[in-house]
């Protein structure tokens, strides 16, 4: 018996030090990534007054920076192309938990797909990854099943595949940050022939996931329960726009939610010359859009209060 316990002593010793060789990997994991905003949140760096969220319609077609210098309030895009509301809520909770709470949170809607499935939008496992060595992060991919509670005491558990990449990672044409985060397009889609859709389709409102509305639900709530002023925002797309996924979004907001939507009216947007591809402005569109949020926030009287001296 005496044995046998010296040599699982022995295999717990020679297994811990084996499994703790692995943490270089995730220590270097996130210097690779070029992609830095989610670290920024977790090590308490984000602390902006204005924050936008969504997934591309947020990164591309809202300019974080031109809000700063029209409205002077510290503006900051955590927009994550392809990624979800669920994902959108998880970031305001970790911005919320490691930062100076934000003032304002934009959330750019993604018509009709919000609430609804959609296999190009989805929590961005991929941003989580490479950072697993923070706590919060693993018990975030815990708590989505990625993970179990062994990742909590072992290296190998909380370990990917991804964290063995160490290659230095760039920026590609599409997904190159500005300073504030934006990731406006300044080129059209190539081979893609743009032809404006006037019919409005139904929103078919049996088919939204309850994950997704629970998400939403539960972003309000914290924005309602840190006094945080949410805008939902609806963006130009090269259709018409849908007034029954609007009113949906609208049921769905409690009494502090307000909205801001694109000038319908506005000629600009029947311009292809204006837009990436279907449901994405080129930065020209996407100067012409943040400007019209900038009028719609300069007329709340909460933004002036919200303010600062230079």
């Amino acid at each position: 018996m005496k044995k046998f316990l010296t040599q699982l002593l022995l295999f717990a010793a020679v297994f811990f030090l084996f499994d703790k060789l692995f943490y270089i990997f995730l220590l270097v994991s996130p210097t690779k990534e070029k992609d830095k905003r989610l670290e920024l949140v977790l090590n308490s760096k984000m602390n902006k007054d204005l924050i936008v969220l969504g997934s591309s319609r947020g990164a591309r077609n809202i300019i974080a920076s031109q809000i700063e210098d029209s409205l002077n309030i510290s503006s900051y895009n955590l927009s994550y192309p392809g990624s979800n509301i669920e994902f959108h809520e998880f970031l305001l909770r970790s911005l919320i938990a490691n930062n100076k709470k934000p003032k304002v949170v934009l959330l750019a809607l993604d018509d009709p797909y919000e609430l609804l499935p959609n296999e190009s939008i989805t929590f961005r496992l991929d941003r989580l990854y490479p950072l697993a060595k923070y706590d919060q992060v693993n018990d975030e991919m815990i708590k989505r099943g990625e993970k179990n509670l062994l990742s909590k005491f072992f290296t190998l558990a909380r370990i990917n595949k991804r964290n063995f990449d160490i290659r230095r990672k760039s920026f590609t044409a599409l997904d190159t940050l500005m300073n504030c985060g934006s990731m406006p397009i300044s080129f059209q889609r190539k081979n893609r022939v743009l032809a404006f859709q006037h019919d409005s389709r139904p929103y078919e409102k049996d088919l939204e996931l309850p994950e997704k509305i629970r998400a939403f639900s539960r972003l309000q709530e914290l924005c309602v329960h840190h006094n945080i002023k949410l805008y939902t925002v609806y963006s130009p797309n090269f259709k018409n726009h849908n007034p029954k996924f609007e009113q949906r979004i609208r049921k769905l907001s409690g009494p502090r939610v307000s909205s801001i939507r694109y000038n319908t009216a506005n000629p600009i947007y029947l311009n292809k010359d204006y837009f990436y591809d279907q449901s994405h402005l080129k930065k020209n569109g996407a100067i012409l859009f943040t400007n019209e949020i900038i009028q719609h926030l300069k007329g709340e009287v909460r933004l002036h209060q919200l303010a600062y001296k230079k």
